[in-house]
């Protein structure tokens, strides 16, 4: 495993106080449940020598799902509402997820504390955002409790 990804997540750690990882760590990717928040996958990609990031937001309805993928690509048109991460959804299973990628090349410690940070405030955001669409419906209707 790439040592400049280990001192990312010790870093990372040490911020955010979390308890000691395993040593050593069973792979390259590593989930974080945040306490009162989403879960986050952080991947180290050996062969593109980059740092992956993603997260389940959230699942929808079917009958929302025109509403859910119009927001998705009108969020991902040049970055919009997604600090250059990108949305997408697995109509299968009815579920949006946002992802964000970038060279362990082009990261510092901080860099990577505050992208990790940034990452989590656009998950919760669009977590409100899946949510009152399903409050609402499809036509922006106020769908009865």
């Amino acid at each position: 495993m790439a040592s400049p990804y280990l001192s990312l997540l010790e870093t990372l750690r040490q911020h955010c106080e979390l308890p000691e990882f395993p040593d050593p760590l069973p792979s390259n990717l590593l989930n974080l449940e945040l306490k009162d928040g989403p879960t986050i996958t952080i991947n180290f990609n050996e062969e593109t020598q980059y740092v992956e990031i993603f997260s389940p937001i959230g699942t929808y309805d079917p009958k929302n799902e025109l509403e859910v993928l119009k927001r998705i690509a009108q969020a991902n048109f040049l970055w919009a509402a997604t600090a250059g991460g990108t949305l997408s959804a697995r109509p299968e299973e009815q579920t949006v997820y946002f992802a964000y990628q970038t060279p362990i090349s082009a990261l510092e410690a901080d860099d990577f504390i505050h992208l990790v940070e940034k990452f989590v405030d656009v998950v919760q955001q669009w977590q409100q955002i899946l949510e009152k669409i399903e409050k609402e419906g499809t036509l922006g209707e106020v769908v009865p409790s």
